[in-house]
């Protein structure tokens, strides 16, 4: 009994709550949805080979001197970052699997501590498919799980695997969309390879919900050169790392991974900044999707935040 991973008894935490759950062993029917979940997950993984490029506004670097791609300190000095191989997972987390993933371990469902806010959240993943909206020790927990359900080194990226993958590792890439920039469709404004305002409004209209809130699906639009989704736009994701604004002045070259605990603290919550990359809602013409660009925000907000994630695999091989 102690062979199979479906009865191991765990006191895992809740996603929003700090409840402890003991699971009960799973039927047989979730064992084979766990066996067909798991295969799909190993199956969505991109292999990212091992290699050396120049992390942050690489854009005066890139011209041989002149002007940054942007006035923002928070992504300077640009600095040699080498990495090992390891593979990151072609799509945001979605609510569904993340639904999956507490139902199977015990956990309750998501909730907070005010019913609009439960409502709020209903509300930005009412579309089939779309990201999970989850604080960071959730996204943590949940890679933790796919590591204990795999065996193999699940966890969520380092910043510096995030930039590698969305600049198609490691490229001279501003904007990790199909073609490197944000397209629209000039006589309708919908987005040719992003999410902008009237598609979330054309997605919202049949459930007269606000728009500004909605996340699309995460495979609505092309992946990048890489073959990933959604790394410029529809949420921004967490990473592994503490923030840290002077962090890329003092970075080690070799698998750099964020200060070792938090060094900037929330006044109003006394919560330690963990590191966001990506974007939710891009405009072209503005610099917060940019492949580069990094934002913060507290571990656990008490509210649905928008924030989601995808995990990585740090393996030197290629699932199989």
């Amino acid at each position: 009994m102690k062979k199979n991973l479906a009865v191991l008894l765990l006191i895992l935490l809740s996603g929003c709550d700090d409840k402890k759950v003991v699971t009960s062993p799973l039927t047989a029917e979730q064992n084979k949805e766990l066996d067909i979940f798991i295969s799909r997950v190993r199956a969505d993984m991109v292999y990212m080979p091992a290699g050396t490029f120049l992390m942050g506004d690489f854009c005066s670097e890139m011209r041989s001197g002149g002007a940054f791609c942007t006035i923002d300190k928070n992504n300077k000095p640009a600095h040699e970052v080498e990495l090992s191989t390891f593979s990151i997972s072609r799509f945001k987390i979605t609510h569904q699997d993340y639904n999956f993933y507490l139902e199977v371990s015990g956990l309750p469902a998501q909730s907070f501590n005010k019913e609009y806010r439960n409502e709020r959240l209903a509300k930005m993943t009412v579309l089939k498919n779309s990201p999970a909206i989850i604080n960071w020790h959730n996204a943590d927990k949940y890679c933790q799980w796919l590591k204990n359900q795999t065996g193999l080194n699940f966890s969520l990226p380092t910043e510096a695997q995030w930039e590698y993958a969305a600049r198609s590792r490691g490229k001279y890439v501003s904007i990790a969309t199909d073609d490197g920039s944000l397209r629209v469709n000039r006589e309708t404004e919908l987005g040719e390879n992003f999410g902008t305002y009237e598609d979330r409004e054309l997605a919202a209209r049949p459930f007269g919900i606000d728009p500004g809130i909605l996340s699309l699906p995460v495979d609505k639009f092309p992946p990048s050169p890489a073959g990933l989704y959604g790394m410029a736009d529809n949420g921004r994701e967490w990473v592994m790392d503490w923030y840290d604004p002077d962090w890329y002045a003092k970075s080690p070259v070799k698998d750099p991974h964020g200060p070792e605990s938090g060094v900037i603290k929330d006044e109003e919550t006394g919560q330690y900044w963990k590191v966001l990359r990506g974007a939710g809602r891009p405009s072209p013409g503005w610099p917060s999707g940019l492949t580069f660009s990094r934002s913060y925000d507290i571990p656990e907000p008490g509210y649905p935040a928008g924030n989601t994630a995808r995990c990585v695999v740090n393996e030197p091989e290629p699932l199989k």
